[in-house]
C-alpha cells in the first residue's frame, strides 16, 4: 500500500508538472505572436528599412524588408537625428527631370506593381496614366476597374515567330526602338532568352516616352534617349551591343537627314547584325523608297520581305564594299575614344572582315575575379537584407557605377533586371570604356553622367546600387544633387545600396535621415570592421511634405 500510494502522489504531482508546461508554452507562445504583431505594426515607423508590396505605398505596409543589424551607424559614431525634409528642392529636381511623374499620380497615391511574371499582363492604370491611355487608344490593352490588362500577348507571340524565322539567327541581345506596345514584344523576347532593351524612339512618335514608363511598370527593361532636335543624340550604348534592332510601327522618319537614324542603328549593331522594320512606313512609298536607299549605301542586305516584316542584315566587314554612287561615308578617326552624349554623325565605323580577337589571358582572369568578388558582394547584401533574395519582391535594379558588370552578374539567376549604368566622365574605372563588356557578358547598360538626371521616367526602380560613385563624383558635382536624383527615379518603399567611404556614408545617412526621412542603416562589409569600406541600406519612405499636406 505504501507503494501504491507514492505512485499516486507521484502521479499527481506528474498530471500538475503537465499542466504547468502546457500553460509556460502557452504564454509563450502569445508573448511571441503579441510581439511579432507589434514589430508589424510599427515597422513604418521604425528604423527598420520597409519594402511594401502590393498596397497604396501611403497605407498600412503588408510586408517589410528585415534588416538584421550586425553594425549600425551608432557603433560607427554616426549620430541620427530627424527634421524638416528639403521638399521644396526634392520638387526643383523631379520636375526638371526629363520624364516627370504621370499627370494626376503623386508619390502617396503610387501603388508597388505587380509581382513578376504577372506584372507582363497587369499593370495599375494609375501608376501610368500617359501609358494607359496610349493602350487603351491603340486597343493592344483595355481597362478593367483601376488595373490596366493587356490583350496582345497572343499577337505578340505570333509576331516574334515570324520575326525570328525571318531572321534565323542566334539572338542574344536586342534594342527595340519605340518600345512597342509599351514593352510586350521586348517581354515575350525575354521570355525566349532575348536580353532587350526597349527605348523610345527618340526621333520619332510622340508618345515613346509614356510607351517606356508603361514597360518599366511591366518590368521590362527600358529606357528614354534625350533627343535634341534634328539630329538627335546618340544613343546610350556602345557601339555594336546588339544583334538585332526593331522598329515596329515606331514612326521614326528613317528617310530624313540622309538617313542619320539608320547610321545611328548600323552603330550599335554588331557585324553581321539585323535591323527588322515592320508596318507600313508613315509617308508611305516614297519614305520606303528612301529606306532602302539608305540601307544600300551602308551595304545593307536584303534577307527578307514578307507580310510587312522586311529584314536588313549589316555586314560582317565592309572590305569590298561598293554601294556605286551611294557607296557609304567612313568616319574618320574611328579608334578616337566615343563622346556618348555627341549627336548622330552622318557616317558609319568602318569594320574589318575576320573574327574577334580571342580575349587575352589577363582579361580573362580579371573577369573571373570580379565574378568572385561580386558573388561575396551580393551573398552580404542579402544576408544583410535576407528578403532581397526572394523572388518576386524586386524586379527594376539600377547599378549606378557598374564598372564590368559584376552586380548584375552575381544576379544572374535572380527574376531581375540590371540596368548597368557607365558613368560617362570621371576617374577609376571609367578611365576605360567598360560597357563594350558588359554587353559581351549578356547583360545590358547604358552611359550616363550622374552631374545630369537620368533619361529615365519617375519612379522607375525598385533598388538602387552605387559602388564608390559618390567618390568618384567628389569634386564633380553635388553630392546632394545626385541623392535627389535617386529619390526621384525610385519607387516609394523601395531601397538603395551605397558602398563608399565611412565618412563619406555618414554624410549621407545624415541627409537621408534629416531631410528626406528615409530610413537607413550602415552595416560592415565583407571584410569586416577593419575596412573603411561600408555598406548603406536606405529605404524612401512612401510621402514627401507635399503628398502629406494633400492628403490632410
Amino acid at each position: 500500500m505504501p507503494n501504491a500510494g507514492a505512485a499516486r502522489r507521484c502521479g499527481r504531482a506528474t498530471h500538475v508538472d503537465l499542466l504547468t508546461v502546457v500553460l509556460a508554452a502557452m504564454l509563450c507562445w502569445a508573448s511571441y505572436t503579441l510581439s511579432i504583431w507589434h514589430n508589424s505594426r510599427g515597422a513604418a515607423g521604425s528604423s527598420v528599412l520597409g519594402l511594401v508590396v502590393g498596397a497604396t505605398v501611403c497605407g498600412d505596409a503588408d510586408e517589410e524588408l528585415d534588416f538584421e543589424a550586425r553594425h549600425a551607424a551608432d557603433d560607427a559614431g554616426l549620430s541620427v537625428s530627424s527634421g524638416p525634409a528639403n521638399s521644396r528642392a526634392r520638387r526643383a529636381l523631379s520636375s526638371s527631370g526629363p520624364a516627370p511623374a504621370a499627370a494626376g499620380t503623386t508619390v502617396s497615391r503610387y501603388r508597388a506593381p505587380f509581382p513578376w511574371p504577372a506584372s507582363r499582363g497587369v499593370v495599375w492604370a494609375g501608376n501610368s496614366a500617359r501609358g494607359a491611355k496610349a493602350a487603351a487608344a491603340n486597343k493592344w490593352a483595355r481597362v478593367d476597374g483601376d488595373m490596366l490588362r493587356f490583350t496582345d500577348a497572343g499577337a505578340v507571340r505570333a509576331y516574334a515567330y515570324v520575326v525570328l524565322r525571318l531572321v534565323a539567327a542566334p539572338v542574344r541581345a536586342a534594342v527595340d526602338v519605340g518600345a512597342m506596345h509599351g514593352g510586350s514584344w521586348a517581354a515575350e523576347l525575354m521570355s525566349r532568352g532575348v536580353v532587350t532593351v526597349s527605348v523610345a524612339a527618340p526621333w520619332g512618335a510622340s508618345d515613346g516616352a509614356a510607351l517606356v514608363e508603361l514597360a518599366l511598370e511591366r518590368g521590362v527593361p527600358a529606357v528614354l534617349a534625350a533627343a535634341g532636335g534634328a539630329p538627335s543624340r546618340r544613343l546610350p550604348f556602345p557601339a555594336g551591343a546588339f544583334d538585332m534592332a526593331h522598329c515596329g510601327r515606331c514612326l521614326v522618319p528613317w528617310h530624313l537627314h540622309g538617313g542619320r537614324f539608320l547610321m545611328e542603328i548600323d552603330r550599335v549593331l554588331r557585324p553581321g547584325g539585323y535591323w527588322v522594320h515592320s508596318g507600313a512606313p508613315a509617308n508611305g512609298t516614297h519614305e520606303r523608297a528612301a529606306i532602302e536607299a539608305a540601307a544600300a549605301s551602308m551595304c545593307w542586305r536584303s534577307v527578307a520581305d514578307q507580310n510587312g516584316v522586311t529584314v536588313w542584315q549589316k555586314p560582317v566587314g565592309h572590305v569590298g564594299c561598293d554601294a556605286g554612287e551611294n557607296s557609304p561615308r567612313f568616319c574618320a578617326g574611328q579608334n578616337k575614344k566615343f563622346k556618348w552624349d555627341s549627336d548622330v554623325e552622318p557616317c558609319i565605323t568602318p569594320i574589318q572582315e575576320g573574327a574577334a580577337p580571342p580575349r587575352e589571358a589577363s582579361a580573362a582572369e580579371a573577369l573571373r575575379r570580379d565574378s568572385e568578388t561580386w558573388t561575396r558582394r551580393v551573398a552580404r547584401y542579402k544576408a544583410v537584407a535576407t528578403q532581397l533574395g526572394q523572388k518576386g519582391r524586386l524586379r527594376n535594379l539600377l547599378d549606378m557605377n557598374a564598372r564590368r558588370g559584376g552586380f548584375a552578374a552575381a544576379l544572374a539567376d535572380d527574376p531581375v533586371w540590371v540596368m548597368s549604368v557607365v558613368p560617362a566622365t570621371g576617374g577609376g574605372d571609367t578611365d576605360t570604356d567598360t560597357l563594350p563588356a558588359i554587353y559581351d557578358r549578356g547583360l545590358i547598360g547604358a552611359y550616363h553622367d550622374w552631374c545630369e538626371p537620368l533619361p529615365t521616367p519617375a519612379l522607375s526602380y525598385d533598388l538602387l546600387h552605387a559602388d564608390s560613385l559618390f567618390t568618384m563624383y567628389r569634386d564633380r558635382c553635388d553630392m546632394e544633387d545626385i541623392l535627389l536624383e535617386m529619390d526621384r527615379i525610385l519607387r516609394p518603399g523601395r531601397a538603395v545600396i551605397i558602398r563608399d567611404d565611412i565618412a563619406i556614408l555618414a554624410r549621407i545617412k545624415n541627409f537621408f535621415t534629416d531631410r528626406m526621412r528615409w530610413d537607413c542603416q550602415i552595416f560592415d562589409g565583407e571584410d569586416g570592421s577593419d575596412d573603411r569600406e561600408k555598406i548603406l541600406f536606405a529605404a524612401k519612405t512612401c510621402c514627401n511634405d507635399e503628398d502629406r499636406d494633400q492628403e490632410q
